[in-house]
């Protein structure tokens, strides 16, 4: 019987050097560096945009509208170009944690590098985006017939009945979009240290990550759901905090009404939302939150880099000797 993993807080675990901290530090700065050049090429769509939020939202001429659907696809066009360096940014991160964690090595600047250790984990990436896509277009198309038939009258009637279509939502429609999720979590529990399997043989490992996990789902899931569960009530807490100050007095006041809201009500609520001390908080706020998911990611590294750890330790995989 394999002994436990005791992985959840291995991230944690004290080691002889700080790096860990470092990388992280150099991570947030390189993406910072990334969406202040994303914000400064679409500047003038930024700029169009407060204009508008400054004239209280009035409606916007022919000229401001094809502005500003222009301004949205140049903001799309550069964000999918800078996804690539962003993340092969965290691939280097990803590589240099679990290369510290599991061999005790940082290279580079605190351990980033793109050497062959950030190429492999950057292709585990594009493994897991194949996937993902595959997956879901397969339950869709195994979706729609049933839905499909499911509907009934709901789908003969021109205008059916908003309740009946509700009440189709829930018990149909939901439970059978929810089923994607069920072989996502299984593969991508039993994938999960894919990274950490390449990083651990010196090779690109994603096949064999399904040995690593070998015995040790339930574990590996345990782990992850509880950290997923406390980064979750950090997150919930804190921006429940957060919009409960911004909005509080304006939602009470509208549900005391409901659901006579009038537009005078729903104005303020969007007049509270957007201006410059409420923005600085919303932002704060987005901030806190991309931490906390980047903390839930750092100590799932820590999962992945101990149950391949643990793969090395009992031989069901071996290291390769170093290729660079």
């Amino acid at each position: 019987m394999a002994e436990p993993l005791n992985a959840t807080f291995f991230t944690l675990r004290k080691r002889d050097r700080a790096v860990l901290a470092p990388a992280t530090f150099m991570l947030v700065l390189i993406q910072a560096v990334l969406i202040g050049l994303l914000v400064l090429l679409n500047w003038g769509f930024f700029s169009h945009l407060g204009t508008l939020f400054a004239n209280g939202f009035e409606e916007p001429s022919e000229q401001d509208a094809g502005l500003l659907v222009a301004g949205m696809f140049g903001l799309f066009g550069f964000g999918f170009l800078l996804m690539i360096p962003m993340y092969l940014a965290f691939a280097a991160y990803e590589a240099a944690c679990l290369r510290w964690m599991i061999r005790g090595e940082a290279p580079g600047l605190f351990g980033l590098a793109l050497d062959h250790d950030t190429w492999r984990v950057y292709g585990i990436y594009w493994c897991w985006l194949i996937g993902y896509m595959v997956i879901g277009t397969v339950v869709s198309i195994l979706a729609m017939p049933l839905m499909m038939m499911s509907m009934g009258d709901i789908l003969s009637n021109p205008s059916p009945d908003p309740v009946q279509m509700i009440q189709w939502q829930l018990s149909v429609q939901l439970p059978i979009m929810l089923l994607q999720y069920i072989p996502m979590i299984f593969l991508g529990v039993r994938f999960a240290p894919a990274a950490a399997t390449s990083i651990a043989r010196r090779r690109f490992s994603l096949f064999e990550a399904w040995t690593v996990t070998n015995g040790r789902f339930w574990a590996l899931f345990g782990s992850f759901f509880l950290l997923g569960a406390i980064c979750a009530a950090v997150y919930l807490i804190v921006n429940g905090a957060g919009f409960a100050f911004l909005l509080g007095d304006v939602v009470r006041a509208m549900f005391a009404d409901w659901p006579n809201v009038n537009n005078e009500q729903a104005e303020q609520v969007v007049a509270r939302l957007f201006n410059a001390q409420t923005i600085g908080i919303l932002i704060a706020l987005y901030v806190f939150s991309g931490l906390i998911s980047l903390g839930y990611v750092l100590m799932s590294y820590g999962v992945n880099a101990r149950a391949a750890l643990a793969a090395l330790e009992e031989g069901k995989i071996a290291e390769a000797p170093p290729s660079d």
